[in-house]
């Protein structure tokens, strides 16, 4: 095999891995949760935000920084699946919270934090996904990989009640460029 067709195939295993990859970004104001499938928050992803006075008019690069990257689907469909599963949870998760009568009788000043601070709750229900993944029973979590922006984030998560992280899955770093930019996966 010539250098150029080793490197076209390392490219294209490189390329193939990235797209088993879900990302979880934070607002960096307002604790608000996006899940993507593209290393880059891209304006359509706003969408998951589901109150528009919540939501941004646009995406600030700046804003949203990558807080988890989730390696080691086997397959593209795995990976969609996964991230709609959560994004599914992130739409539900404001709903809930809206038709608590309880809730909504605070006023909006206090509402409106409780409302948008999703990081725990959705890095709770990413543990409980990655617990019921076939891939990961079957493999004793072998082959998967989370990448954090920062350890506090994962140590945070894991010594909550009732939360455990399935064996086997690999921790590391998510190397990140300015505090925003994934550089590698």
């Amino acid at each position: 095999m010539s250098v150029a067709a080793a490197a076209s195939a390392a490219s294209g295993a490189t390329k193939a891995a990235s797209k088993n990859t879900v990302y979880l970004f934070r607002h960096i104001q307002t604790s608000q949760v996006l899940v993507s499938l593209k290393s880059s928050v891209e304006k359509q992803s706003l969408k998951q935000i589901a109150d528009d006075t919540r939501r941004p008019a646009h995406v600030r690069p700046d804003h949203w920084h990558p807080m988890v990257a989730i390696q080691g689907f086997e397959r593209p469909g795995d990976a969609l699946s996964f991230h709609n599963s959560l994004r599914d949870h992130q739409l539900n998760m404001t709903s809930a919270k809206t038709a608590d009568p309880k809730h909504m009788l605070q006023p909006r000043r206090l509402r409106a934090p409780q409302e948008m601070n999703q990081i725990d709750e959705t890095l709770v229900k990413m543990v409980e996904l990655l617990n019921a993944q076939p891939q990961i029973k079957a493999n004793s979590g072998k082959g998967f990989q989370l990448l954090w922006e920062r350890d506090g984030v994962r140590e945070q998560i894991l010594t909550k009640e009732g939360v455990s992280m399935p064996a086997g899955i690999e921790h590391g770093k998510l190397k990140i460029h300015r505090g925003r930019d994934i550089l590698e996966v």
